[in-house]
Protein backbone atom coordinates (compact mmCIF):
# COMPACT_ATOMS: atom_id res chain seq x y z
CA UNK A 1 0.00 0.00 0.00
CA UNK A 2 2.73 2.57 0.85
CA UNK A 3 4.38 1.96 -2.18
CA UNK A 4 1.07 2.23 -4.24
CA UNK A 5 0.68 5.92 -2.27
CA UNK A 6 4.01 6.90 -3.56
CA UNK A 7 3.71 6.05 -7.02
CA UNK A 8 0.08 7.28 -7.65
CA UNK A 9 -0.38 3.56 -9.15
CA UNK A 10 -4.80 3.59 -9.73
CA UNK A 11 -6.87 0.74 -11.47
CA UNK A 12 -10.75 1.87 -12.76
CA UNK A 13 -14.29 2.92 -11.79
CA UNK A 14 -17.30 5.18 -13.38
CA UNK A 15 -17.23 8.42 -11.87
CA UNK A 16 -17.99 9.89 -15.01
CA UNK A 17 -15.92 10.74 -18.48
CA UNK A 18 -15.24 13.65 -19.99
CA UNK A 19 -16.31 14.58 -23.41
CA UNK A 20 -13.65 14.60 -26.40
CA UNK A 21 -11.97 17.76 -27.08
CA UNK A 22 -13.65 20.44 -29.40
CA UNK A 23 -13.92 24.19 -29.85
CA UNK A 24 -17.33 25.06 -31.35
CA UNK A 25 -18.89 25.73 -29.16
CA UNK A 26 -20.06 24.68 -25.86
CA UNK A 27 -21.48 21.47 -23.87
CA UNK A 28 -25.52 21.82 -23.78
CA UNK A 29 -26.61 24.01 -20.97
CA UNK A 30 -23.11 24.56 -20.58
CA UNK A 31 -21.80 28.10 -19.14
CA UNK A 32 -18.64 27.49 -19.67
CA UNK A 33 -16.78 28.25 -23.06
CA UNK A 34 -14.24 26.02 -24.80
CA UNK A 35 -12.40 29.12 -26.20
CA UNK A 36 -10.32 31.46 -23.37
CA UNK A 37 -12.33 34.68 -24.69
CA UNK A 38 -15.19 33.49 -21.85
CA UNK A 39 -12.17 34.47 -19.02
CA UNK A 40 -10.51 37.11 -20.85
CA UNK A 41 -9.87 39.87 -18.39
CA UNK A 42 -10.15 37.68 -15.04
CA UNK A 43 -7.20 36.90 -12.61
CA UNK A 44 -7.22 32.80 -12.67
CA UNK A 45 -8.95 31.52 -9.29
CA UNK A 46 -7.04 31.08 -5.73
CA UNK A 47 -7.51 27.48 -4.47
CA UNK A 48 -9.74 28.70 -2.08
CA UNK A 49 -11.36 31.00 -4.51
CA UNK A 50 -12.27 27.40 -6.84
CA UNK A 51 -13.05 25.67 -4.16
CA UNK A 52 -15.91 28.78 -3.26
CA UNK A 53 -17.00 28.40 -6.88
CA UNK A 54 -16.92 24.53 -7.35
CA UNK A 55 -19.32 24.36 -3.44
CA UNK A 56 -21.44 27.59 -4.79
CA UNK A 57 -22.25 25.22 -7.76
CA UNK A 58 -23.49 22.02 -6.09
CA UNK A 59 -25.70 24.36 -3.85
CA UNK A 60 -27.36 26.14 -6.26
CA UNK A 61 -26.80 24.53 -9.64
CA UNK A 62 -26.44 21.11 -9.18
CA UNK A 63 -27.85 19.95 -12.56
CA UNK A 64 -25.49 22.41 -14.60
CA UNK A 65 -24.23 20.22 -17.42
CA UNK A 66 -20.90 20.26 -17.11
CA UNK A 67 -18.16 17.60 -18.08
CA UNK A 68 -15.80 17.43 -15.85
CA UNK A 69 -12.85 18.94 -16.95
CA UNK A 70 -15.26 21.82 -17.87
CA UNK A 71 -16.11 22.07 -14.43
CA UNK A 72 -12.38 22.38 -12.93
CA UNK A 73 -11.68 24.99 -15.76
CA UNK A 74 -15.09 26.59 -14.83
CA UNK A 75 -13.78 27.06 -11.14
CA UNK A 76 -10.43 28.31 -11.76
CA UNK A 77 -11.42 30.45 -14.72
CA UNK A 78 -8.24 30.30 -16.14
CA UNK A 79 -7.04 31.74 -19.36
CA UNK A 80 -3.88 30.38 -19.21
CA UNK A 81 -5.79 26.59 -19.01
CA UNK A 82 -8.25 27.42 -21.73
CA UNK A 83 -5.68 29.05 -24.57
CA UNK A 84 -3.98 25.68 -23.51
CA UNK A 85 -6.79 23.31 -24.29
CA UNK A 86 -8.01 25.93 -27.33
CA UNK A 87 -4.32 24.70 -29.00
CA UNK A 88 -4.87 20.90 -29.04
CA UNK A 89 -6.07 19.33 -32.12
CA UNK A 90 -9.74 17.89 -31.48
CA UNK A 91 -9.92 14.01 -30.68
CA UNK A 92 -9.02 13.36 -27.02
CA UNK A 93 -10.92 13.88 -24.56
CA UNK A 94 -10.13 17.28 -22.44
CA UNK A 95 -8.81 15.26 -19.59
CA UNK A 96 -6.00 14.19 -21.30
CA UNK A 97 -5.11 17.28 -21.98
CA UNK A 98 -6.00 18.57 -18.88
CA UNK A 99 -3.24 16.35 -17.69
CA UNK A 100 -0.65 17.03 -19.95
CA UNK A 101 -1.01 20.83 -19.13
CA UNK A 102 -0.69 19.95 -15.37
CA UNK A 103 2.39 17.63 -16.08
CA UNK A 104 4.12 20.42 -18.33
CA UNK A 105 3.83 22.85 -15.86
CA UNK A 106 5.73 20.15 -13.10
CA UNK A 107 2.84 20.64 -10.15
CA UNK A 108 2.54 16.68 -9.13
CA UNK A 109 2.25 15.97 -6.00
CA UNK A 110 4.95 13.79 -5.07
CA UNK A 111 3.33 12.06 -2.23
CA UNK A 112 -0.35 11.38 -0.86
CA UNK A 113 0.63 13.29 2.37
CA UNK A 114 0.88 16.44 0.25
CA UNK A 115 -2.07 16.90 -1.50
CA UNK A 116 -4.00 20.12 -0.42
CA UNK A 117 -7.76 21.74 -0.76
CA UNK A 118 -8.03 22.94 -4.30
CA UNK A 119 -5.63 20.46 -6.11
CA UNK A 120 -6.87 19.43 -9.19
CA UNK A 121 -7.39 15.08 -8.55
CA UNK A 122 -7.11 12.83 -12.07
CA UNK A 123 -8.73 9.68 -11.90
CA UNK A 124 -8.13 6.29 -14.68
CA UNK A 125 -10.20 3.70 -15.43
CA UNK A 126 -13.47 5.14 -14.44
CA UNK A 127 -15.03 3.99 -17.63
CA UNK A 128 -14.63 2.19 -21.07
CA UNK A 129 -13.02 5.02 -22.51
CA UNK A 130 -11.56 3.25 -26.02
CA UNK A 131 -15.06 0.86 -25.94
CA UNK A 132 -13.08 -2.37 -25.98
CA UNK A 133 -15.24 -3.86 -23.57
CA UNK A 134 -12.99 -3.55 -21.21
CA UNK A 135 -12.23 -0.50 -18.51
CA UNK A 136 -8.46 -1.60 -17.87
CA UNK A 137 -5.17 -0.18 -17.68
CA UNK A 138 -5.89 1.29 -21.79
CA UNK A 139 -8.68 3.66 -20.26
CA UNK A 140 -6.63 6.51 -19.43
CA UNK A 141 -6.80 9.80 -17.81
CA UNK A 142 -10.89 9.58 -18.11
CA UNK A 143 -11.70 11.89 -14.81
CA UNK A 144 -11.13 14.87 -12.95
CA UNK A 145 -11.99 16.72 -9.92
CA UNK A 146 -11.23 19.57 -7.39
CA UNK A 147 -10.21 18.60 -3.75
CA UNK A 148 -11.93 20.22 -1.20
CA UNK A 149 -10.48 18.81 1.65
CA UNK A 150 -8.02 16.24 3.00
CA UNK A 151 -7.98 15.04 6.25
CA UNK A 152 -6.80 11.32 7.71
CA UNK A 153 -5.80 9.95 4.47
CA UNK A 154 -9.25 10.82 3.01
CA UNK A 155 -10.09 12.63 0.22
CA UNK A 156 -13.19 15.00 -0.54
CA UNK A 157 -13.34 16.59 -3.73
CA UNK A 158 -15.60 17.94 -6.14
CA UNK A 159 -16.52 16.85 -9.44
CA UNK A 160 -18.96 17.02 -12.49
CA UNK A 161 -20.49 14.36 -14.76
CA UNK A 162 -23.03 15.14 -17.09
CA UNK A 163 -24.15 11.33 -17.13
CA UNK A 164 -25.56 11.34 -13.67
CA UNK A 165 -27.90 13.14 -11.45
CA UNK A 166 -27.21 15.65 -9.55
CA UNK A 167 -24.47 16.30 -12.41
CA UNK A 168 -22.28 18.17 -9.59
CA UNK A 169 -21.09 15.75 -6.30
CA UNK A 170 -19.23 15.62 -3.67
CA UNK A 171 -17.13 12.61 -3.43
CA UNK A 172 -14.92 11.22 -0.97
CA UNK A 173 -12.14 8.66 -0.86
CA UNK A 174 -9.51 7.09 2.26
CA UNK A 175 -5.97 5.53 1.03
CA UNK A 176 -6.57 3.26 3.87
CA UNK A 177 -9.01 0.73 4.97
CA UNK A 178 -12.61 0.12 3.11
CA UNK A 179 -14.55 2.47 4.52
CA UNK A 180 -14.46 5.25 2.17
CA UNK A 181 -13.86 2.92 -0.64
CA UNK A 182 -16.74 1.82 -2.22
CA UNK A 183 -17.37 0.03 -5.36
CA UNK A 184 -17.48 2.64 -8.37
CA UNK A 185 -18.40 0.33 -11.07
CA UNK A 186 -17.81 -3.16 -12.71
CA UNK A 187 -15.38 -4.27 -15.25
CA UNK A 188 -18.22 -5.43 -18.20
CA UNK A 189 -16.16 -8.31 -19.49
CA UNK A 190 -14.97 -9.74 -16.26
CA UNK A 191 -17.41 -8.17 -13.43
CA UNK A 192 -14.71 -7.60 -11.59
CA UNK A 193 -15.58 -4.98 -9.18
CA UNK A 194 -13.27 -1.56 -9.66
CA UNK A 195 -13.19 0.78 -5.97
CA UNK A 196 -12.51 4.51 -5.44
CA UNK A 197 -9.49 4.45 -4.29
CA UNK A 198 -8.06 2.59 -7.36
CA UNK A 199 -8.82 5.09 -9.61
CA UNK A 200 -6.92 7.79 -8.67
CA UNK A 201 -3.97 8.75 -10.56
CA UNK A 202 -2.88 12.07 -9.27
CA UNK A 203 -2.70 15.12 -7.74
CA UNK A 204 -1.67 18.36 -8.82
CA UNK A 205 -1.26 21.98 -7.57
CA UNK A 206 -2.61 24.31 -9.76
CA UNK A 207 -0.03 26.48 -11.82
CA UNK A 208 0.54 30.20 -11.07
Amino acid sequence: MRAALLLWVAVAGTLSGCVPIGYSGYPPGSETRYDSGSYSGQVQASAGEAIRTAEDILEHQPNRQLDCSHFVLACYHSKKMADYFRGQKPGENLTYYLNRYLTEAHTRRAHAADIQPGDILIFNKTYDLNHDGHIDDRDLYTHAGIVESFQNWVVTYLDASEGRHPVVQRRRFSFYGDKDNETVAKDPATGAKIHHRDTFYAAYAVPP
